[in-house]
């Protein structure tokens, strides 16, 4: 009976991918996207969000600071490998670019990228969308001592943070090489849903700070009441 369940599952695996192969190549990409929604949650708000607003705004911050994450990238041979987490990734779109630009040495070195969330529900997501990014369950204060990155990207995430103080130093304590980490800037009372705090420069005072910068972002666009924001983009030592 087990043998005759194996080969039906067979059967049935080859005739999906069989008619899979035979579907316009425009009609299988919406039954993917159709998957991708899916696999966000159980709600298909979510899926859209995560394709709507989550992944466009977290590819607009990377693209804002991918010129000093490329000078620092330059800084390792291009026959080498390079260890990168993404901190907070959302739904793991930023991760998800840097695995496909870095997937050989073509641009630099061949760089590894693993994600980390506390949020398990958007592992099937990630890893749908993205199979080139690892899913590390767990918050960065919990994981295994011996665990470390040369590079650690942590986008709008130290903002949710109730100690952010004790983030940066977790964080630094898995780091290599180089923390680059983009918040929120000095934001106006009151702060948004879910921000415990407002980050500043001073945020940073106790640690190794390569370079701080300010930018104005489309992905942090100005508020309904005509209010500019800016985000803060922080590149530590380790």
């Amino acid at each position: 009976m087990k043998t005759k369940d194996r080969l039906s599952d067979i059967v049935l695996t080859t005739l999906r991918f069989t008619l899979m192969a035979a579907m316009p190549p425009k009609l299988l990409g919406r039954l993917f996207q159709s998957l991708s929604l899916a696999s966000a949650g159980k709600d298909p708000e979510i899926g859209r969000y995560a394709l709507d607003c989550n992944n466009p705004q977290a590819l607009c911050f990377l693209i804002d600071v991918f010129p000093q994450l490329q000078h620092y990238l330059q800084k390792y041979q291009r026959n080498s490998s390079v260890s990168f987490l993404d901190l907070g990734p959302g739904f793991g779109a930023a991760a998800g670019l840097i695995s496909e630009m870095y997937r050989s040495d073509f641009l630099g070195p061949k760089v590894s990228v693993d994600v980390m969330d506390i949020v398990e529900d958007r592992r099937s997501f990630i890893e749908l969308n993205y199979p080139n990014v690892s899913f590390i369950h767990s918050a960065i204060e919990n994981i295994d001592p011996d665990l470390m990155w040369d590079l650690v990207y942590c986008s709008n995430a130290l903002e949710h943070h109730p100690d952010p103080d004790l983030f940066i130093g977790s964080i630094l304590k898995h780091t290599r090489g180089y923390a680059f980490i983009i918040a929120p800037y000095n934001e106006a009372h009151p702060l948004s849903l879910d921000h415990k705090h407002q980050i500043t420069e001073k945020t940073f005072d106790r640690f190794k700070v390569e370079s701080i910068s300010i930018f104005k972002t489309a992905a942090w666009p100005v508020t309904a009441c005509g209010v500019d924001r800016y985000q803060i983009l922080s590149i530590l030592k380790a």
